[in-house]
């Protein structure tokens, strides 16, 4: 990849709206706008075969996590799905709250308590939100992270392409430390609801 040129990831918000909006949440309103093109803060990714296995993620998301504290309140999508833990800045990126400083993490966190909270529930087919996880202390605005507890479909889903094709050889080739671009709303969209 050409080092000027930073490519740009764009998430499906008509497929996976909680996962966008949890980005779009973390991206525009705390102070380190992970990924945020207008405030000119790339995401830096870290490939697998760099990180320790998915240790950073576990700072945030510990295995289980999820299911067992996640809001009792989210909403799977069908009776198939799980609720899962979120988290943004991505598990796969120096920009992770898990990733250590020592080992160029940008914005490090000694748990995923220490990042801002959120779930996501589902009003009705179709239409869904994202809340403030009143069983933490309120956002102070300020948190270098964002975990959420929603639809492990949604979840999963909203980065499958990223590992599959945008990041792959046969896309942008993206290598240790190159930097991206996260849209996380198309234009054709109006801004993710959160309340």
């Amino acid at each position: 990849m050409f080092a000027a040129f930073k490519p740009t990831w764009v998430m499906n918000f008509k497929k996976t709206p909680v996962a966008v909006a949890h980005a779009w949440l973390i991206q525009t309103k705390l102070p380190n706008h992970p990924g945020s093109k207008a405030a000119n803060k790339p995401m830096k990714y870290l490939p697998a075969s760099v990180r320790d296995s998915d240790l950073n993620r576990k700072v945030i998301c510990p295995d289980g996590w999820g299911k067992t504290y996640g809001n009792p309140d989210t909403s799977p999508i069908d009776a198939s799905d799980t609720v899962s833990c979120d988290e943004f800045a991505y598990a796969a990126s120096y920009n992770s709250g898990g990733m250590p400083a020592s080992l160029g993490g940008l914005s490090e966190v000694d748990t995923g308590n220490d990042c801002l909270q959120t779930y996501a529930t589902r009003i009705e087919q179709g239409v869904w939100k994202l809340y403030d996880d009143i069983r933490f202390p309120a956002p102070t605005w300020a948190e270098v992270c964002g975990r959420s507890s929603m639809s492990n479909y949604q979840n999963t889903q909203s980065m499958q392409p990223f590992s599959g094709t945008f990041s792959s050889p046969s896309k942008y080739r993206l290598l240790n430390g190159d930097e991206y671009w996260v849209a996380s709303r198309s234009s054709h969209t109006a801004a993710p609801q959160t309340s």
